[in-house]
């Protein structure tokens, strides 16, 4: 069986989740998987004076892209693979991983999937969603509160501190790897991007 394997990048809080999710119902006849690049984090908080305000989570240094890319190659040939899972309260791995089984159609979501040759060779198609800053810390607020137990406060300072630059040093140069661009600022629905890039996929 052939299978496709489409990245979906951008920056922080852009939409890339819910696009992901919204093309996995799409091609829901596919048995449609989705992979979260933020489950691959390295387990920061086990590092020797470790200090949530001072790591850089934003940067690629920060995920695990060599165990990625081979999950990458094991689920494109169709063997199953054990995913860690990443806690965003602790900053640890769940001593559980996840056995994750490849469908026909695997939907990477992440912030630096197109950032080395490494992840880009591993992918049928790629997609970037583009999103203002402003947007983009509106949505980290409120996601970073209501899920990942943070205050208001830490996620601004996170924002400004670590997110924002790293955004412009590792997140946007993607952009002219992607196969095609989307806008998420709040003029198209979910429904009509997954229009967009199914017009533009590969044939299965």
């Amino acid at each position: 069986m052939s299978r496709l394997l489409i990245a979906i990048t951008g920056g922080s809080a852009s939409g890339k989740s819910r696009l992901s999710t919204a093309l996995a119902e799409h091609f829901n006849q596919h048995d449609a998987q989705i992979l979260a690049e933020d489950d691959y984090y390295i387990d920061a908080g086990d590092i020797p004076g470790f200090d949530e305000r001072a790591f850089n989570f934003d940067e690629p240094a920060a995920k695990d892209h060599g165990l990625l890319a081979a999950h990458l190659g094991a689920l494109k040939q169709g063997a199953s693979v054990d995913i860690p899972q990443y806690d965003f309260a602790t900053h640890r791995r769940r001593p559980q991983n996840q056995t994750f089984a490849p469908g026909r159609i695997l939907i990477v979501e992440g912030m630096h999937i197109l950032a080395s040759d490494q992840l880009r060779s591993r992918f049928d198609f790629s997609v970037y969603v583009s999103a203002g800053d402003d947007i983009r810390l509106d949505r980290r607020i409120t996601r970073d509160v209501a899920e990942r137990s943070r205050t208001e406060e830490f996620a601004r300072f996170q924002f400004e501190t670590h997110v924002r630059p790293m955004h412009d040093l590792h997140v946007e140069p993607q952009k002219p790897h992607a196969d095609m661009v989307i806008r998420n600022t709040g003029e198209l629905s979910f429904g009509e991007m997954v229009d967009m890039v199914c017009a533009r996929l590969p044939a299965l």
